[in-house]
């Protein structure tokens, strides 16, 4: 999923800053890679701070941050399944005497995970059975689905109006700096 914000006034910011002899350029990446670090924060990681630990989540959700280079900066979740154990809340509803259906909790709810567990047993383990018949412990949703779950034009509206108040501060800023 891509979602593009714009900047407001962008072409009066350039002409004030050239007139002061700086460039616009820093002021864009530095905006764009705070509003970046800022949504990840308030939009994705907070929200799901109840459910699934808020260092894991961060690790799910890499920044790809604008530089010389590339002009934009990106939120990129990952699409492999957070382990159970990173669930801050996890149950199993009882399928039979030794299969039992796990569910994570989530923002808004259970939802199912992929894996096991026996009831009967006295570890009650999450597990999921790999290739070759290989136990693993079992996973859970992926940062990929709760990005795409919790993104929505509320996160969206929050993420523009977060870009406009951090690009009129920094050009501000700058040219209180001349």
């Amino acid at each position: 999923m891509q979602v593009s914000v714009r900047t407001l006034g962008f072409i009066e910011a350039e002409r004030a800053l050239r007139q002061v002899g700086r460039r616009i350029d820093p002021v864009l990446r530095g905006t764009m890679n705070t509003t970046a670090t800022k949504t990840r924060t308030e939009r994705f990681v907070k929200p799901m701070r109840p459910s699934i630990k808020a260092k894991r989540m961060r690790q799910a959700l890499k920044i790809k941050r604008a530089n010389t280079r590339r002009t934009e900066s990106r939120i990129i979740p990952s699409s492999s399944g957070i382990h159970i154990s990173d669930y801050a809340k996890w149950g199993y509803d009882r399928i039979d005497a030794t299969r039992a259906r796990i569910w994570v909790m989530g923002p808004n709810g259970k939802k199912i995970a992929a894996g096991f567990v026996n009831p009967s047993s006295s570890g009650r383990r999450p597990l999921i059975t790999a290739r070759g018949q290989k136990l693993q412990p079992a996973i859970g949703p992926s940062a990929a689905y709760w990005f795409k779950y919790l993104t929505g034009t509320a996160t969206i509206k929050w993420t523009n109006e977060f870009l406009q108040k951090e690009f009129r501060r920094r050009v501000e800023l700058e040219l209180r700096k001349a």
